[in-house]
């Protein structure tokens, strides 16, 4: 499971949903695991103030089936205001209700993806290293996790209706000989300092089964590059 400094952990589910942005109203999803649904896979099983993921590369192991589903979802968004507003009163929360006659559901189609099956290849960048804080501190913890099912709540495929299965890889499973042009993918999001979130987007595509997705050879701009590999988004 471990690749000098990196780690590789396999990812499964019956249904994935991995939402392109473009797509206002019904969701769509890519054919791909994006590379901020894998991070939030990793930062699922292990999390700490002290590093961050860097996805490297997504193996696809199955081949790319869509399934379309319909759903009750709800047309409000919640607004920050009303969330201290509960924090502070839980007693005035009011729940936003997608089923049971609510007046703010609305039926919606989803294009998903149907019996996934990912291997996830990452490194974690150390924010401030020393004698105590090394990548390998955080590998060995990572793999301890894997192996025993552990994670802080359990990930999902996209969407956390989609629950996700990992365990370490299986030995000798090859990737899906698939080449696939994928257009502009959803990176990463950016946190910046004013509470503000800023998409970042990349060329994405599969050769032969991998999707790779190493931020020195996917993102150009270095300035930009620099601020994502710098940012902590649970701070």
């Amino acid at each position: 499971m471990q690749n000098g400094k990196r780690v590789r952990v396999r990812v499964s589910g019956a249904y994935a949903c991995f939402s392109r942005p473009e797509m206002k109203v019904e969701r769509v999803s890519y054919e791909v695991m994006t590379p901020s649904a894998a991070r939030g896979i990793l930062d699922a099983i292990l999390w700490r103030p002290e590093m961050r993921w860097v996805v490297h590369a997504v193996e696809v192991l199955r081949p790319v089936r869509f399934i379309s589903v319909r759903r009750n979802e709800v047309q409000s968004k919640i607004a920050p205001g009303s969330v201290k507003k509960w924090m502070n009163h839980p007693e005035t929360f009011q729940p936003l209700l997608a089923g049971a006659g609510s007046d703010d559901a609305t039926p919606r189609n989803t294009l998903a993806l149907r019996d996934v099956a990912y291997v996830i290849e990452a490194e974690p960048r150390i924010f401030h290293p020393n004698a105590e804080n090394t990548p390998m501190k955080y590998i060995g913890m990572f793999e301890r996790r894997v192996e025993n099912g552990q994670c802080f709540h359990r990930p999902y495929l996209g969407c956390r209706e989609f629950a996700c299965r990992f365990e370490p890889p299986v030995p000798n499973e090859q990737p899906e000989n698939v080449n696939l042009e994928l257009g502009m993918m959803l990176y990463d999001i950016i946190c910046e300092n004013q509470g503000t979130y800023r998409p970042v987007f990349f060329h994405a595509s599969v050769s032969h089964g991998v999707m790779r997705v190493s931020p020195e050879a996917v993102l150009s701009n270095e300035k930009q590059r620099e601020e994502m590999l710098a940012c902590s988004y649970k701070r």
